[in-house]
């Protein structure tokens, strides 16, 4: 019970200082599926890459043209 308690409060400091410290994979199709159009809203991310994208779904479409597996870092500019 103490490990886990310890576990989630380094979790939560990790959270809480850095949010590089957990990358996600976007929801991005798999790689072959096309990406047709994305939305023109911006809402920025930072790409593992060190580009800022306009949104997540213009990071999928980066992934998918250059086949290179490029995570979510954190969800705003660079």
């Amino acid at each position: 019970m103490i490990g886990r308690v310890v576990f989630l409060g380094l979790l939560l400091i990790c959270v809480a200082e850095d949010p590089v410290c957990i990358s996600w994979q976007p929801s991005c199709p798999n790689f072959g599926e096309e990406i047709i159009a994305c939305p023109l809203n911006l809402a920025p991310v930072c790409g593992s890459d060190g580009n800022t994208y306009a949104n997540e779904c213009t990071l999928c479409a980066q992934r998918q043209t250059t086949k290179i597996d490029i995570l979510v870092a954190k969800e705003e500019s660079c």
